[in-house]
C-alpha cells in the first residue's frame, strides 16, 4: 500500500468537508481544466490550418517540380524534352507517390464584356485528378483521350466574373512566345468548375489539355514545361528533394538540357513562412495557459499546505521523513492536476469534435483561404499537451513542497 497516496486522498478537500482550501482548490481545477481546453483547441485549429492548407498547395502545385534549369520561375516557361524512362525511375521512389506532365501558359480570357488576365495549367493522361475532384463544385472533370479536348476546368471565382457557367464556352488569347508572331486564340468549353478559397489558384488557374499549349508555343508532343513530383508525405520534402536530385538534377536530356529539382516550399516561400508562424502563436499559448494553471495551483497548494500545518507537525512527529511528506502533498496535486486534465480533454475535445463535424464557426474564404474554422486531431499532440501539463505544473510544485522543510514539529502541533 502507497502510505503517501492514502494520507494525499485524505487531506484532499471532499463534498461533505468545508476545508478552506475546497474553494481554491476548485479555481485550480478550473484553471487546469480551462488552461488544457485553450491549448487543445488552439493546436487542433492550427494544426488544421496547417493541413488544410498544405493539402491545398500541394494538392495543386505538386510538392517538388522538375523544370528546365534555365527557367526564370514565369509561366512562360522553357520547354524541355519528356523521358518516360526519368519519369518512371523517379515514380518507382519510395517517398514518391505519383509523377506527371504539366505545361503552362499565361493569357487573357475574355466573356460577356469581361476580361481577366489567367494561366492556363495544360495537363495530360497522366494527370491524378483527386485534387478538383476534392474541390470540384459543378459540372465534371474532362477525359484526355486520343484526339484534343477544348473542355475546361475554371474556378468559381472566373465563373462569377466571366458570368459564365458549365457549358458555356469562354474565348482565350494567348500572346505568341516568338516575337513577330500574331496573338492566337483558343475557345474553350467548361466542362467543371472547382473552388479551392486559395486566391492565389482561383483568381487565375484554367485547367485544359496540355497539347493546346504545345500546340501555341509550337512545340513537338515531347515538350514540356516539366514534371511534378507528389510525395506521399509533405515532411520529407527535402530528404525527397536530395534523393530526386540525383535522379533528375544533374539529368541531361538529348536536346542538351540541364533539369532543376525545387521544391514548393522554395517556389512559394511567403505561405510557408506564414505557416511557419502560425507554430509560434502555438507556442505562446501553451506557454501562457502552462503559467496561468501552474501558478493557480501553486497557490492551491500552498492554501492546502498552511491548513495542514498542524498534521504535518503530527507526521513529523511521528517520525515521517520531509521527503516522505512531500510526497504526500506532490500525490495531492497531482490528484489536482489528474481531475483538471479530465475536465479539460472532456471539453476541449467536445469542442473540437462539433466544430469538425458540424463548422459552427465560419470564415471570410478571401481572407483565411477556407470557409469554415478547420480542426485536424493530433493523438501525438494530445497526448503531448497532457503529459506535458502535468509534468511541468508538477514541476512548479516543488517549490511550495520545500516549505514543508522549513516546518517545526513543535511549533506546528502547537498551531491551530
Amino acid at each position: 500500500m502507497n502510505t503517501e497516496l492514502y494520507i494525499a486522498r485524505q487531506i484532499l478537500p471532499h463534498k461533505d468537508n468545508t476545508n478552506i482550501s475546497k474553494p481554491i482548490v476548485r479555481i485550480a481545477i478550473i484553471a487546469i481544466a480551462l488552461g488544457l481546453t485553450v491549448m487543445i483547441v488552439a493546436v487542433s485549429v492550427i494544426l488544421g490550418f496547417k493541413n488544410t492548407i498544405s493539402e491545398k498547395i500541394f494538392g495543386f502545385s505538386a510538392h517538388i517540380q522538375i523544370v528546365n534549369y534555365d527557367n526564370n520561375n514565369s509561366f512562360e516557361a522553357s520547354p524541355i524534352l519528356f523521358n518516360a524512362a526519368l519519369q518512371q525511375e523517379i515514380a518507382q521512389e519510395r517517398q514518391v507517390a505519383h509523377v506527371q506532365r504539366f505545361a503552362t501558359k499565361p493569357g487573357i480570357v475574355r466573356a460577356n464584356n469581361s476580361v481577366k488576365g489567367v494561366i492556363v495549367k495544360g495537363v495530360a493522361d497522366d494527370y491524378n485528378w483527386d485534387f478538383f475532384e476534392k474541390h470540384r463544385i459543378a459540372g465534371s472533370t474532362f477525359r484526355i483521350g486520343d484526339s484534343i479536348t477544348n473542355q475546361v476546368l475554371i474556378s468559381k471565382q472566373l465563373a462569377d466574373m466571366l458570368q459564365v457557367e458549365v457549358g458555356n464556352s469562354i474565348v482565350t488569347t494567348f500572346v505568341p512566345s516568338a516575337s513577330g508572331k500574331q496573338p492566337r486564340k483558343r475557345q474553350f468549353e467548361i466542362a467543371g468548375i472547382y473552388e479551392t478559397h486559395l486566391q492565389e489558384i482561383d483568381s487565375r488557374f484554367i485547367i485544359a489539355d496540355m497539347r493546346h499549349i504545345q500546340a501555341l508555343n509550337s512545340w513537338t508532343e515531347q515538350q514540356i514545361s516539366g514534371y511534378e513530383v507528389f510525395l506521399h508525405n509533405h515532411r520529407n520534402l527535402w530528404q525527397a528533394k536530395q534523393t530526386i536530385q540525383q535522379i533528375a538534377g544533374f539529368n541531361v536530356s538529348p536536346d542538351a538540357t540541364l533539369l532543376q529539382v525545387e521544391t514548393l516550399q522554395e517556389l512559394m516561400p511567403q505561405i510557408f513562412d506564414w505557416l511557419a508562424m502560425l507554430d509560434m502563436n502555438a507556442w505562446i499559448i501553451i506557454f501562457l495557459m502552462l503559467m496561468v494553471s501552474g501558478m493557480n495551483m501553486i497557490t492551491g497548494l500552498l492554501v492546502i499546505i498552511l491548513e495542514k500545518t498542524q498534521s504535518i507537525g503530527i507526521l513529523k512527529t511521528l517520525g515521517s521523513s520531509n521527503v516522505s511528506i512531500q510526497k504526500v502533498f506532490l500525490y495531492v496535486g497531482s490528484l489536482i492536476i489528474g481531475k483538471g486534465l479530465l475536465w479539460g480533454n472532456s471539453i476541449g475535445i467536445t469542442l473540437c469534435a462539433l466544430q469538425y463535424f458540424f463548422h459552427l464557426i465560419p470564415l471570410d474564404p478571401q481572407t483565411y483561404f477556407m470557409s469554415y474554422v478547420p480542426i485536424a486531431f493530433s493523438l501525438p499532440a494530445l497526448l503531448a499537451l497532457n503529459v506535458g501539463t502535468l509534468v511541468i505544473t508538477i514541476l512548479m510544485l516543488l517549490l511550495p513542497a520545500l516549505i514543508i522543510s522549513k516546518i517545526s514539529p513543535a511549533e506546528a502541533v502547537r498551531f491551530s
